[in-house]
């Protein structure tokens, strides 16, 4: 007869996983410009304001580390999905859990997280953020060096 160990996986267990989940945007602001936004109250993707003709735009946050979240970005627009990718620290504070990027490329500025009570997800980038094309356009979503402000409440 033998005896089994096993060491906790701290990974589930951390600050990260307090802010884990699937978040469903409900604005997005490029350079003080809201082009998307659900209409207040609304359930579901009910879109209020939709400049840029998108769709199902979420952010999904996975842990990988005790400390550590996977962002995933995804939206679709003229029958295509787009999704961005990053990685991010996080630290607890009294009100939320905060985000720094892991990524090495510097930039202007970043502030993201998610509410400690409220659940809601809020990043604000200068710099490096994405830029969702307008809508009938041909270009791909591309780096911006305005500032782009993304909010999302829970998903259900």
């Amino acid at each position: 007869m033998g005896l089994l160990s096993c060491q906790p996986d701290d990974k589930f267990t951390g600050v990260a996983n307090g802010a884990a989940g699937r978040y469903i945007v409900t604005e997005y602001i490029d350079s003080g410009d809201t082009l998307f936004s659900l209409l207040p109250g609304s359930t579901g993707y009910k879109p209020g304001i939709n400049k840029i003709g998108i769709s199902n735009f979420t952010v999904e946050l996975t842990v990988t580390e005790s400390d550590q979240l996977a962002m995933k970005t995804t939206y679709w627009q003229n029958g295509i999905q787009s999704t961005f990718s990053k990685k991010v620290r996080v630290r607890l504070t009294n009100f939320d859990y905060q985000f720094s990027l892991l990524e090495t490329n510097p930039v202007t500025f970043y502030e993201g997280g998610v509410g400690r009570f409220s659940g809601v997800f809020y990043e604000y980038i200068v710099g490096k953020g994405f830029r969702i094309p307008p809508l009938g356009s041909s270009l791909q979503p591309t780096p911006s060096s305005q500032d782009i402000i993304i909010v999302a409440q829970p998903g259900r």
